[in-house]
């Protein structure tokens, strides 16, 4: 494995993750469950782990709903035969719709980068 680092500003990665979300997000099925998710490392490269992300509404009925969850059940249908697998499930792409939901909640990437990306924590860019 070859690890690189690239240091950009707070606004820059921010901007980044709106535009390009399918450089850091996956889809990750676990026991019949899909999850959107972003890795992070520690600062050599290594310890590299899985968070799960997700951005939550209320319902006509005052219940609180993943903004995600249709487009991550369309997902794991559609791409069935894009998936890798993982020691810890099935990994897929996002799709164009799930990357548009993201470009459009700009609140998620600041909680992203102001809750996991502490103490040293870096993203992890998918290839």
């Amino acid at each position: 494995m070859i690890k690189i680092g690239i240091e950009v500003s707070h606004e820059k990665l921010q901007y980044d993750l709106v535009m390009h979300p399918d450089r850091y997000f996956f889809i990750l099925a676990v026991d019949g469950e899909a999850f959107l998710c972003v890795r992070t490392c520690d600062p050599m490269g290594e310890d590299i782990t899985s968070h799960i992300v997700d951005g939550l509404i209320l319902d006509r009925d005052g219940n609180l709903v993943s903004i995600f969850e249709d487009g991550l059940n369309d997902a794991i249908l559609e791409l069935e035969g894009y998936k890798t697998h993982s020691c810890e499930g099935d990994e897929y792409p996002i799709t164009p719709c799930l990357a548009r939901i993201i470009s459009m909640v700009p609140e998620l990437t600041e909680w992203i980068i102001s809750s996991l990306l502490i103490d040293g924590r870096n993203l992890v860019i998918r290839i």
